[in-house]
């Protein structure tokens, strides 16, 4: 039996609603001719030329840009290294141990000065320490009262002292 054509055109509209842009894949031949349209592949062939040189310059700036940010990343752990050696000599001479500097490279030369700095007044310390003989007593607070000069003024002040009258609070 052959389909009605009720039913043959239920089918082609449900191939038409599964696939809208059919229609507009052959619309271009349809109104600018066969002879254009034999030249659009050309053209779609350079823009796919053009996209993959456009990928790849693309590829190539994100490979510049991971290379830059990982050189910057290394060059930060390198610092941060740099500044644990720092303070790790700085504390192994603060308790007194003789650190050669000349086997450590990689500190800069202002960190080198400060440590330098910093032995020599480790030195200068221990050296005083040695000479009083032991541990430095702290010298005893002068008085706060300033020219109070034995008991006549000390009588003085007590004669003119006045008591403030305090009301009652309320």
């Amino acid at each position: 039996m052959k389909p009605s054509t009720k039913n043959l055109a239920q089918t082609i509209a449900k191939q038409i609603a599964g696939e809208p842009l059919e229609v507009l894949k052959t619309a271009k031949e349809q109104t600018i001719g066969v002879e254009a349209s034999e030249k659009a592949p050309k053209v779609g062939g350079a823009t796919e030329v053009q996209n993959n040189t456009i990928e790849e310059q693309k590829e190539q700036i994100d490979k510049l840009k991971s290379a830059r940010r990982l050189e910057a990343l290394n060059r930060e752990i390198s610092d941060i290294k740099k500044q644990d050696l720092f303070s790790d000599l700085q504390k192994r001479i603060a308790e007194g141990e003789e650190v050669p500097l000349e086997d450590y490279p990689d500190l800069s030369i202002e960190q080198k000065q400060v440590l330098k700095a910093q032995m020599e007044a480790v030195k200068v310390q221990r050296q005083s320490v040695q000479k009083t003989g032991g541990l430095v007593e702290p010298a005893a607070k002068r008085g706060r009262q300033l020219f109070n000069f034995g008991k006549k003024t000390a009588v003085k002040r007590e004669q003119t002292h006045v008591e403030k009258i305090v009301p009652p609070s309320g």
